[in-house]
């Protein structure tokens, strides 16, 4: 079945506003919501199609790729959408308790504690969560990190292409439920920004300075990746602002699905002349 335009899922127009979107989401999720429309699978599907459209047109860089590429875009920048309520609670918590964080923030608030005790996002007894905070690279290379859970230090693999609000579930490694058995420990990854990089979709985007006779000649500049320092080719007659593409140098997941790494060009034009190079310079103008 194809999906429905997430614009038109929320009954928003396409310039609506950052809150406009906020308070769509929260009309429609108020009206599907499971626990008052129970054993109503239309509205579970309603409501999980909402929580998509949602976390696509709240997020700046994913409804920038929905708005110019559509489903497809989102879908091969990563995000495959919802498919059951555990991974919206792994992934945002307890958006309609009083703990709130992630994409949806507060949009909920403590409507549903009030009105229903254990509360649609209630975790299943014994999960625990967590939030790590890891730097940029570690989010592109993988990782392995410590954290602390109830007087407990734990190793956890951080694997390639993680994003940024993304969670990971250790199973047993939460707290004993009444049948004895552990639930799982949910650790909500936060991604730190990086100086030179920044993620767009599998992509990694960074800039790199040119001599202006480089630009307009062509040649070799080294610029940096996360692996290392490589070098790349530029072409003659390279405009300021372009951007050249290095296939496979950008995001790895664990799927092994590679995105490329883009350099954008910035052509250094020389504070001063010397009066040969002036010359020079005139003499070629003349040419022109």
């Amino acid at each position: 079945m194809a999906e429905r335009d997430y614009y038109e899922v929320l009954g928003v127009g396409r310039n609506a506003s950052p809150e406009e979107i906020k308070r769509a989401y929260r009309k429609v999720a108020l009206k599907y919501h499971p626990d008052k429309n129970p054993g109503d699978k239309t509205a579970e599907e309603k409501f999980k199609e909402a929580s998509n459209a949602y976390d696509v047109l709240s997020d700046p860089e994913k409804r920038k790729i929905y708005d110019t590429r559509g489903h497809a875009g989102v879908h091969n920048a990563g995000f495959q959408g919802y498919t059951n309520f555990e991974d919206i609670f792994a992934n945002f918590g307890d958006i309609f308790g009083r703990e709130v964080f992630g994409n949806f923030g507060d949009v909920f608030g403590d409507v549903f504690s009030r009105e229903t005790p254990t509360g649609f996002g209630a975790r299943p007894h014994g999960d625990l969560r967590t939030k790590l905070t890891i730097p940029f690279e570690d989010s592109i290379l993988g990782a392995e990190k410590r954290v602390q859970v109830n007087d407990r230090s734990l190793t956890i693999k951080i694997p390639p292409g993680i994003k940024d609000g993304q969670s990971l579930r250790l199973a047993g490694q939460g707290d004993l439920t009444v049948g004895g058995q552990r639930g799982s420990l949910i650790v909500r990854i936060a991604v730190l920004p990086h100086p030179n990089f920044k993620r767009e979709g599998f992509d990694l985007v960074t800039q790199a300075k040119v001599p202006f006779t480089v630009a307009a000649l062509g040649g070799k500049v080294r610029v940096p990746t996360l692996k290392g320092h490589i070098d790349l080719k530029i072409p003659p007659g390279t405009q300021p602002e372009q951007q050249l593409r290095v296939r496979g140098a950008g995001v790895t997941d664990s799927s092994k699905r590679k995105g490329d790494l883009r350099v954008q060009i910035k052509v250094e034009v020389p504070r001063s002349l010397t009066s040969k190079q002036q010359e020079l310079l005139k003499a070629f103008e003349e040419t022109l």
